[in-house]
């Protein structure tokens, strides 16, 4: 029996849920949630580079488990190489984040992602970002616990 081919998109879209809904139940668990572009606050975040804020929508970044948290980047940053220790899905939802990924910060990789743009931070890979000329907001998802590793820390810009 042949099996029929599916569509790239489909594959995509099909690992995505695999991953994010084929997680083992861990950390806190969830309950209905509903919120307006007016309820998410967005907090300043000391912990990240150049004035980021940030507000956790789901889980909790720094305990196992599912997250979101959605984060404004200033117009300009500039974000050295670093990972993270967990898998994450990005989208971006306004301004423009361009994204490289190798253990250096170079120019000619970032590769500018406008709002609607999706991308993947696969654990442990290297990257490294500029923001626009506006700030730019993402919306990041992952199972944690998270965390950043810079590579070259005492580097301007963190």
């Amino acid at each position: 029996m042949k099996l029929p081919r599916l569509p790239r998109r489909a594959l995509t879209l099909a690992a995505l849920a695999a991953f994010v809904w084929g997680q083992p139940a861990s950390g806190e668990s969830f309950v209905p949630l509903t919120l307006t572009p007016a309820e998410i606050r967005l907090e300043a975040d000391a912990s990240r580079p150049g004035g980021m804020a940030i507000a956790t929508l789901a889980g909790d970044m720094a305990k196992p488990g599912l997250y979101a948290a959605r984060i404004r980047m200033p117009a300009g940053l500039r974000v050295e190489p670093h990972f993270h220790p967990e898998n994450r899905v990005v989208v971006v939802l306004s301004g423009t984040l361009h994204i490289g990924f190798g253990e250096r910060f170079e120019t000619e990789r970032l590769r500018a992602m406008p709002a609607g743009s999706f991308f993947v931070e696969p654990a442990g890979a290297p990257h490294f970002a500029r923001v626009g000329e506006e700030d730019a907001i993402v919306q990041v998802s992952g199972v944690g616990p998270s965390g950043t590793t810079y590579l070259h820390p005492g580097a301007p810009g963190h």
